[in-house]
């Protein structure tokens, strides 16, 4: 589970809460929080853990504000 798809493991700034500007900002926070979401879970040692399905959710939002934002990007292309 290290990385996951298109994460990389380097570090990375702390960024305030609010939507992301960029694709590549909305990308490494995506990366951020499935690193966090996997390392509850092997905390856990369950994906039906309160704190895992809150990390999911967390991961569900931001996957959907970079889906909105690459639409608007290539919308208004």
């Amino acid at each position: 589970m290290a990385g996951g798809a298109g994460c990389s493991d380097s570090q990375h700034d702390q960024q305030a809460v609010r939507p992301a500007a960029s694709a590549d900002l909305l990308k490494d926070e995506i990366c951020r929080l499935r690193r966090r979401m996997e390392l509850v879970y092997l905390e856990e040692h369950s994906l039906r853990s309160e704190r895992v399905i809150e990390a999911s959710r967390k991961l569900d939002k931001k996957i959907n504000e970079y889906m909105r934002h690459k639409r608007r990007s290539t919308d208004g292309s």
